[in-house]
């Protein structure tokens, strides 16, 4: 009988270790996961701080944004509307210029670039007859418009 109670004894030991084993595994297992949550959790986080904070920072250069329509001539021989724009803010913009004769035609002039503090001078080739009421807007790419009536005389 000695010998049936060798085995049983052997055989339990195995059932001592394997609770440990599984108990370790799970708790690997556990740590695994969690950290694979967390990580990814942390990388969504810095990614959606970071939108928001580009989101406020465009928002905040709109709202910065300063220009206007400085002044406004016509040179009859070459038939050009010369539109001098200032832009007095602290952000580079990029400029769309759009003119419309009242009751005749309509040109623009796109992608006119104004550095902080710098005027510049659009030229528009335009036939504008004495006494014709014209409609310029400026509009940057940010939504800002600046509005001018040119009479010509």
């Amino acid at each position: 009988m000695e010998g049936l109670e060798l085995p049983s004894k052997i055989k339990r030991n195995r059932r001592g270790i394997s609770p440990v084993i599984s108990s370790i595994i799970l708790a690997a297992t556990v740590i695994t996961i969690g950290g694979t949550v967390w990580s990814f959790t942390q990388s969504a986080t810095t990614v959606i701080a970071e939108d928001y904070v580009d989101g406020v920072m465009s928002l905040m250069n709109e709202g910065t944004e300063r220009f206007v329509i400085e002044h406004v001539s016509y040179y009859t021989p070459n038939n050009t509307l010369q539109v001098w724009i200032y832009n007095y803010g602290d952000n580079d913009i990029t400029v769309d210029v759009y003119v419309n004769v009242i009751g005749g035609f309509f040109e623009s002039k796109m992608e006119n670039n104004v550095s902080s503090k710098a005027i510049i001078k659009v030229p528009i080739s335009i036939t504008i007859a004495s006494g014709s009421e014209v409609a310029i807007k400026a509009a940057s790419r940010r939504g800002n418009n600046a509005y001018y009536t040119y009479l010509k005389t």
